[in-house]
């Protein structure tokens, strides 16, 4: 099981740029939903018909609804270059240090950040704008590690809020405004540091929620801090040649227990299931007698060296894996590429949103259904979904 040779142009299709969804539909709820269960016909509802669609691919007596509670920062900052458009230098992450440290940070912080006009800033030139000051230190690849100070003794969350701006995805092809500030959030965002939403919980709304808990889904919560890697389309012919990017996730003890009863687990977006899907592996290494990583690597869940074992057997051996360790949950990166021949084993139900040709959130849709994804994005476009981070939903039964 081993997805190296798979050949991205195997996973494109035509995305006419009408089609790219450049603004969110009201409410949050109305968005169209297509419903997939293997071997049935899709059918088409909208988010607000939440139980019909469960009926539909017979998951109405509840399990574990699992969620990203991050949080989208301002990450956009742009300081006065003298002539033309200004630098922008879009915050990505941390140098060193988690995402969560690097929120409460006063006074300095070092980081990763694309900049825009990069090859004006000269080398001996710091950017100032208000008292914030921008330094590159160096360069690696098309990314600037910058060491950023202010003395207001404001944290650097209070510092992107007060003068970032919201990051939207390039397709939307326009500045964000005052309603994205709200819109492209999460209702249950809680834990700031993505740089781009949990796209297919921008659906929820608080009635929703409700509503499933009411059909007995309790809310489980993860954290994986969206990098600005996850709307880079695969450059490479051959996966083997694709570089992944990796994210910082976080999930507690209390989750991976709860996760333990064996009920339906349905994750909610790609994230959310690029997280669960972690955990799994970190239990089978805990299984196994490994030494938990701090990150994940690309290819983890194709190592042939790793034994085999069931769902309950990895969370059990994982949970006490921490516990004996007196840790209250993993904290670390993930790198994992979810492509075919993968098959999941803690997601059964998957909600996401209709992604890009050859990105590697497709390659993750394409190992939970298969190939009818084709199909399904055809009939997508025939029917007037709107695509990609605003736009419309899929529900998917993967086990």
């Amino acid at each position: 099981m081993d997805p190296r040779g798979l050949q991205i142009a195997d996973f494109t299709y035509d995305l006419p740029d009408a089609r790219i969804a450049q603004f969110a539909v009201e409410p949050r709820d109305a968005a169209k939903l297509l419903v997939y269960a293997q071997g049935a016909a899709p059918k088409h509802f909208q988010v607000r018909d939440i139980a019909a669609a469960l009926e539909a691919v017979e998951f109405l007596n509840g399990g574990h609804l699992v969620l990203n509670e991050t949080r989208v920062v301002q990450a956009r900052l742009y300081f006065p270059r003298g002539e033309g458009q200004p630098f922008e230098l879009f915050y990505l992450s941390p140098a060193a240090g988690s995402v969560e440290e690097a929120m409460a940070a006063t006074g300095e912080l070092v980081a990763r950040c694309k900049v825009r006009f990069s090859k004006k800033w000269k080398a001996d030139r710091v950017l100032e704008r208000n008292g914030l000051q921008a330094e590159r230190l160096s360069i690696d690849g098309d990314v600037s590690i910058v060491r950023f100070s202010w003395s207001t003794g404001a944290t650097w969350s209070e510092i992107l809020e007060e003068r970032g701006n919201l990051p939207l995805p390039p397709y939307m092809q326009r500045a964000a405004e005052a309603a994205d500030a709200e819109r492209y959030q999460t209702v249950f965002a809680r834990a700031e540091g993505s740089v781009a939403a949990p796209t297919a919980g921008l659906h929820w709304t608080s009635e929703r929620l409700d509503e499933v808990v009411g059909l007995g889904w309790d809310l489980q919560r993860v954290k994986l801090h969206v990098g600005a890697g996850t709307f880079q389309p695969v450059s490479s012919d051959q996966m083997g040649e694709h570089p992944m990017h990796a994210e910082e996730i976080h999930v507690s003890l209390e989750t991976i227990e709860a996760l333990l009863d064996g009920r339906p687990i349905w994750a909610v977006g790609t994230t959310a299931a690029r997280t669960l899907e972690s955990v799994f592996l970190l239990g089978r290494m805990a299984r196994a007698g490994w030494e938990l990583p701090s990150l994940l690597p690309q290819w983890a869940a194709y190592d042939a060296e790793l034994p085999e074992c069931s769902r309950a057997v990895a969370l059990e051996a994982l949970a006490q894996n921490l516990r004996s360790r007196g840790m209250k949950g993993y904290q670390g990166q993930t790198q994992i590429l979810i492509a075919p021949p993968y098959r999941f084993q803690m997601v059964d139900l998957l909600m996401t949103n209709f992604h890009q040709p050859q990105s590697t959130l497709l390659l993750l849709v394409a190992a939970g259904i298969g190939p009818v994804w084709k199909d399904l994005y055809a009939e997508a476009l025939q029917k007037d979904y709107r695509f990609l981070s605003y736009g419309d939903a899929c529900l998917f039964r993967i086990r």
